[in-house]
């Protein structure tokens, strides 16, 4: 970001974007992901704030960014690793109209938060990501992310230690690298530390994604534009 402006090369998004009005859009898109402003606050350079809602808000409703996030991939997929990180919802996003369509904030002792679950590649590329409230165990989604994924091995950390979990994995053909609980007595599993090491990329995908701070923080109202941010703010 320079002289209060995020440029079109910090996102495949915008990379892909055409140059003009489209470019525009995206450009405002990420200025709104990585400031974390109120949509009335967009610089009118680029854009009318209530224009560029109403496109994002549609755009999300019908999944392209998803659509863009998958069609730019090109995964390794000799291991994947699965985990989640917490995003603290701030009052301003615990207003929203009731509706069918859940907006995926929970209550936990440490106030009103989303989940975000997430699979990445060997290569700590992002492939997936699911929305839960903040209260719901890590290893709920983990069949919707890993659905259809041909990988050789699956690491985890210790939240993600169940029998269940190991036999959906091993079912796909994936060979189980997640650390053991304390007290597990039965079906103990040889630990590859070496290869455990590798997980640290799923941290570091966390920790880039959240320097936008919309996804460090949940401002949105609606589960789906919340979804699209975190499309947006992914490498």
């Amino acid at each position: 970001m320079r002289n209060g402006s995020v440029s079109s090369r910090s996102c495949p998004l915008a990379r892909a974007a055409p140059a003009g009005r489209l470019g525009k859009f995206f450009d405002a898109l990420l200025w709104m992901a990585r400031t974390g402003a109120a949509w009335r606050d967009l610089p009118e350079q680029l854009g009318k704030w209530n224009v560029v809602y109403q496109s994002y808000a549609y755009w999300c409703g019908k999944g392209h960014f998803e659509r863009f996030f998958q069609g730019v991939q090109q995964p390794d997929l000799e291991e994947v690793m699965v985990d989640s990180t917490c995003c603290r919802a701030h009052q301003s996003s615990a207003c929203a109209r009731k509706t069918s369509r859940p907006q995926v904030i929970g209550i936990t002792r440490g106030g009103l938060n989303t989940k975000i679950h997430a699979v990445c590649d060997a290569l700590g590329n992002p492939l997936r990501f699911v929305l839960t409230p903040g209260q719901r165990h890590d290893s709920k989604p983990v069949p919707e992310l890993l659905e259809g994924l041909q990988a050789k091995a699956l690491l985890a950390d210790k939240a993600y230690d169940s029998d269940k979990m190991v036999q959906a994995a091993q079912k796909q053909g994936m060979e189980v690298l997640i650390a053991c609980r304390v007290n597990r007595k039965k079906n103990q599993r040889v630990q590859h530390t070496h290869r455990y090491k590798a997980r640290h990329l799923m941290e570091n995908l966390f920790q880039r994604m959240k320097v936008f701070r919309r996804v460090a923080t949940r401002y949105d109202k609606l589960g789906v534009t919340f979804l699209g941010f975190v499309h947006i703010a992914a490498p």
